[in-house]
């Protein structure tokens, strides 16, 4: 069973991951429910909690993606009429940027929504995507989508500064993807870069047109932004640059992470490594106190199923500085190539290589790291003691404080939820 989002989910949550965007989508309300009730949970905008101001047609209730409802009629007579009719009430909304983006199903009917937008005077802040990529993964859709955005605002080629850095992958469908982005544009401040943009990511579009003034593109999840940088650095000759140990998950990767960007932007490295020094020191602490005692988890071992970038620093980082044992290790559709081939060379090195693409279901594990549904399956069938969400998901968690699984941080949080499970197994 597939339980992954598509590539059309991932085209919708592009959109809505800019700030003073909306999508807008052409199809039946079953193509709505979910990503509109995932962006207001995920990335709840000021007016959310204002019910009344989405009673009117087309919203339902719900204050996110509104939806022309087509029935059975409009496939065979067209949208025309029901296009029409929403654009006028998503505009008055005040969003600075909209999306029309049709569903699989009405992608087939072939209306001209270029020129329903021109109709209605909103050619000049309103994006028509007529077809999304539904039969490709998640991440690419979110790639291509924000780099047609990119293209379609024509930003203007600004000259560029020094220190200006913009940072790539971030959706709100990772988990604590605002917690990773507060831990990460801390640490490029602590090497005097400063953070412009993050393309669907939470970014405004008047940051977004701001981008252009970046003088290098720091790439975190590079399956959801390669195209986004080919285009920074094509249309504007914005270099990008990649950390070779994947995201900064673990304290290993994360000092590669910042070795790398300083190397690539000519920074000062130090007082980021200060500051990551300190995080790695105070779990020094704990963990020569905890060594000998029951419940410490060398030995420990664990599944993760997740993106290429994060999976590689993880599985490399558990194994090398806990010594947990890696026993499935399986990385989503639209991976990275150098990060699943660097992935695999790392299990090979230490006889491991058994456990790359292993069913998580057909063993036994103490820790799974993945998607919750999975995990939640894991645990009540008994394969597995405790599991960890990499992905927004489900919504039984509410967390107030912030969290994150990037940077000295996150290697903390992380440390915090394997010592939590292991106790128990």
């Amino acid at each position: 069973m597939i339980l992954d989002p598509d590539g059309f989910i991932g085209t919708l949550l592009a959109i809505e991951g800019i700030a003073d965007a909306r999508a807008v989508m052409n199809g039946p309300t079953g193509c709505r429910g979910n990503p509109a009730y995932f962006s207001d949970r995920h990335f709840p905008r000021q007016n959310s909690l204002n019910r009344r101001s989405f009673e009117e047609p087309f919203f339902f209730g719900q204050s996110r993606i509104p939806c022309t409802y087509l029935d059975r009629d409009d496939y065979i007579m067209g949208s025309a009429d029901k296009i029409r009719a929403v654009l006028p009430l998503v505009a008055d909304k005040g969003d600075t940027f909209l999306a029309v983006v049709n569903s699989p199903g009405a992608s087939l009917i072939g209306d001209d929504i270029d020129r329903f937008l021109s109709d209605a005077s909103l050619d000049d802040r309103c994006m028509a995507i007529e077809g999304a990529p539904y039969s490709h993964p998640f991440s690419y859709g979110f790639d291509i989508t924000i780099a047609a955005i990119l293209r379609w605002l024509q930003l203007n080629r600004l000259p560029r500064i020094n220190n200006r850095v913009n940072l790539l992958g971030f959706s709100m469908y990772q988990k604590y993807w605002q917690g990773n982005i507060a831990e990460i544009t801390r640490i490029c401040e602590l090497m005097g870069l400063y953070v412009v943009s993050v393309p669907g990511g939470g970014s405004c579009i008047a940051e977004l047109r701001e981008s252009t003034t970046a003088s290098c593109n720091l790439i975190i999840y590079p399956e959801y932004s390669r195209k986004t940088a080919e285009f920074y650095e094509e249309e504007f000759g914005i270099p990008f640059v990649t950390s070779p140990s994947g995201a900064p998950v673990g304290f290993g990767p994360t000092e590669a992470w910042i070795s790398t960007v300083a190397e690539a932007t000519g920074q000062d490295p130090a007082p980021a490594l200060a500051y990551l020094r300190k995080r790695r020191t105070h779990a020094f602490h704990q963990l020569s106190r905890y060594h000998h005692e029951a419940g410490y988890p060398k030995g420990a071992t664990f599944a993760v199923r997740g993106d290429s970038s994060f999976v590689y620093p993880l599985t490399m980082w558990l194994y090398e500085y806990l010594g947990m044992v890696p026993v499935s290790v399986n990385c989503t559709d639209g991976e990275d190539g150098e990060m699943v081939e660097s992935l695999k060379k790392f299990l090979a090195t230490y006889h491991l290589s058994g456990c790359f693409q292993t069913d998580a279901g057909t063993i036994q594990s103490h820790l799974y790291f993945g998607d919750s549904l999975t995990g939640k399956d894991l645990e009540l069938s008994g394969r597995c003691t405790k599991s960890v969400e990499l992905f927004n998901r489900t919504t039984n968690d509410i967390y107030f404080t912030e969290r994150t699984f990037l940077g000295g941080s996150g290697a903390l949080w992380i440390l915090d939820l394997v010592f939590d499970a292991i106790r128990w197994r």
